[in-house]
């Protein structure tokens, strides 16, 4: 399917897609989406095409930040003690906080226990391990600051 200005989808959260959905929050199309229960948005929180969210340790999202296409963000890690069989451990919960009027491009990937701070940007691609201060341009894989915004 060709995805153009014309058939593209702006579908509204509705109030029981997560504990708390601030106002004009949305997705395009496509998004995954487990353990909403613990996912908190604030207002005009926009998700692109084919995101893959999963709130299982808690996630809170600031006003009006916007996620790109393909983005994912992980709030649980799978344990990994060698004297038990893979398939049988649990998960490990940390959430992950994204402030207001932050922008993270196409591609990203946030781990659990991340903090990103009001109006940082994450460049696409990257694979953010560590806390980004606020007003700062991270990238890459580890992501890093790159520049200050202010």
């Amino acid at each position: 399917m060709m995805i153009t200005p014309e058939s593209k989808r702006v579908i509204p959260f509705r109030p029981r897609d997560a504990k708390r959905v601030g106002k004009g929050c949305y997705y395009l199309d496509m998004i995954v989406w487990p353990n909403g229960d613990f996912i908190e948005l604030g207002d005009a929180v926009g998700f692109n095409y084919g995101c893959y969210v999963n709130g299982y340790g808690g996630l809170t999202v600031g006003d009006r930040t916007m996620f790109g296409p393909y983005s994912m963000i992980h709030t649980a890690n799978h344990e990994t003690d060698p004297n038990i069989p893979l398939q049988e451990q649990g998960h490990i919960k940390q959430p992950v906080t994204i402030g207001k009027e932050v922008w993270i491009a196409m591609g990203v990937i946030i781990l659990p226990g991340v903090t990103i701070g009001d109006s940082a940007i994450v460049g696409a691609g990257s694979v953010v391990t560590k806390n980004i201060p606020a007003w700062t341009l991270a990238v890459g894989n580890p992501c890093k600051v790159v520049k200050q915004r202010k």
